[in-house]
């Protein structure tokens, strides 16, 4: 049987930490863009296919990321739209999966897992946290670096022609069940962001191959799909256990 969505009602295993079922903003972010929302949708009034959302082709077929579409970008339908909660073109604004579990990992601290097969391509879950600004970011990384203490920022840079977005989050004391994803240098699962409401994307882990039964959910914390194929490597040694290993986490410079 296949994992399903369901409303996000995960909680924290660990303390000083709150739950968030999406992002918030953080120092270095204008809330007032932040909030900022489309106003305008597509007026499909059934299926979504080729339509201002879908920019010309289907994101999804049966609940599950077309390959294709995994270097982005990618607009779910939102409030504005003509067509119903039914739609195919929401999927990560359903929610998580709901078979997902956080386990303690030999020398890893804690991990995500599943406790049903996920199939390739389905939604998994959002890494949500913080959205703070690049010189926050840059503060955030040293000061964890000074003190030894684990990183949580994630840094994700879009390449659209000749502009680059960056967005970073930071889930360490805002933060939902994405938290507790760990870098792996031969992941189950790929980052690619949505963007649903406004021009903030949500980091969205997808399955990049099928996930058995009590697998732990990794992805590559260079960033994913749209992610330079060149490594920044920090000097945090990797101990994700795979043939392929860089023997330290990746990182992108910031």
């Amino acid at each position: 049987m296949e994992a399903s969505a369901s409303v996000d009602e995960y909680e924290h295993p660990v303390e000083d930490v709150m739950y968030i079922t999406n992002n918030i903003p953080g120092p270095g972010i204008d809330v007032a863009d932040f909030e900022a929302e489309y106003t305008v949708g597509c007026s499909c009034m059934t299926e979504c296919r080729n339509c201002s959302c879908t920019r010309g082709s289907a994101n999804y077929s049966n609940a599950r990321i077309i390959s294709e579409k995994l270097i982005g970008p990618i607009f779910e339908c939102h409030a504005r739209c003509g067509c119903g909660p039914n739609c195919g073109n929401r999927l990560v604004q359903n929610g998580p999966l709901n078979c997902l579990a956080v386990k303690k990992v030999a020398d890893k601290g804690l991990g995500l897992f599943t406790n049903k097969l996920i199939k390739k391509g389905q939604f998994i879950c959002e890494y949500a946290g913080e959205v703070i600004g690049l010189l926050e970011a840059r503060c955030r990384v040293e000061a964890n670096k000074e003190r030894s203490l684990m990183n949580y920022v994630l840094v994700v840079s879009e390449h659209t022609g000749e502009h680059i977005i960056v967005t970073c989050i930071d889930p360490k004391y805002f933060g939902n069940i994405g938290r507790y994803a760990n870098h792996s240098c031969d992941p189950n699962s790929i980052l690619v962001p949505i963007r649903i409401e406004g021009i903030v994307p949500r980091l969205c882990l997808f399955a990049s191959r099928d996930i058995e039964n009590g697998e732990e959910v990794t992805f590559d914390y260079a960033g994913g799909a749209m992610a330079n194929s060149v490594h920044y490597l920090s000097d945090t040694p990797c101990l994700c256990g795979s043939n392929n290993c860089y023997r330290y986490l990746p990182h992108n410079k910031i």
